[in-house]
């Protein structure tokens, strides 16, 4: 169903399954310290595309890491054909999609198709909120192209160094945080990365579940101590929120335990 499989369009949590060896050959040719280079990149890669494009959903980036671009356009697109959906989540399937394939860490990097999908947004969504952050890439894309040097992913990968504000896996950060919360957080994008959980909050024909975590996200951000503009009481009023329309919820314990030291800070 399109609705369960846009799941990751909304709070960016989901996984891509990894690439398997087609043939035992394959396997033979790689050493063990092939493998764990290959791993090693693998990370890098998605780091580096999640730290250029901070409006990158979780999925996007994993697309990314694991060359499924075309898998994830495929499950972004039965998200922009539901058109029980709203004009706003439509619209962040394809300016998703374009997102991917304008990432100079990806492999599988295509301008031209990106271009494609954000006009179709600007086109079809003009009020939207995607609309405004299309327009930004596509002359993005357009300043890349009169670049005198032309790099590939790897000839980037090759030289690229992650900044010293955005280390994904702090231990400060809460573990169950999405890769968009992280770096919310860590760049100072708050304020971007609520919108978009609150779209997902808007739309009636987004599943129960998904705003149950769109609500949990939203109140980690809030009280992560990483956060320069941590808000105790948004925090607190997205935690109250999750508790009261979804008390059997999956997350209603772990919502119980953040709200109870957001109101007792000292009871740690």
């Amino acid at each position: 169903m399109p609705l369960a499989r846009l799941l990751p369009l909304v709070i960016g949590a989901s996984l891509l399954s990894a690439c398997a060896p087609t043939t035992p050959l394959f396997i033979a040719q790689v050493t063990t310290n092939e493998v764990v280079e290959y791993k090693a990149l693998k990370t890098k890669r998605m780091t580096a595309a999640i730290e250029e494009e901070g409006d990158l959903l979780t999925y996007s980036a994993l697309a990314i890491r694991d060359a499924h671009s075309a898998k994830a356009e495929a499950l972004y697109l039965d998200g922009y054909r539901d058109r029980q959906l709203s004009g706003e989540v439509r619209a962040i399937a394809l300016y998703q999609i374009g997102l991917i394939y304008m990432s100079r860490f990806n492999e599988q990097r295509d301008d031209a198709k990106a271009l494609n999908y954000f006009y179709k947004v600007l086109n079809e969504f003009p009020a939207s909120q995607a609309a405004s952050r299309a327009e930004e890439r596509i002359a993005t894309i357009r300043q890349r192209a009169d670049e005198p040097i032309q790099q590939t992913s790897r000839e980037l990968l090759a030289n690229w160094q992650p900044s010293q504000n955005l280390d994904l896996y702090k231990p400060s950060l809460d573990p169950d945080m999405t890769l968009l919360s992280r770096r919310a957080v860590l760049k100072g994008r708050v304020e971007e990365a609520e919108q978009l959980y609150l779209l997902g909050l808007a739309d009636p024909h987004v599943p129960a579940d998904i705003k149950e975590k769109a609500l949990y996200q939203l109140a980690l951000m809030h009280m992560a101590p990483d956060n320069p503009n941590a808000n105790r009481d948004k925090a607190i009023a997205y935690l109250r929120r999750l508790l009261v329309q979804f008390p059997e919820g999956e997350l209603s314990a772990k919502a119980a335990r953040h709200l109870d030291l957001a109101l007792n800070p000292g009871q740690r």
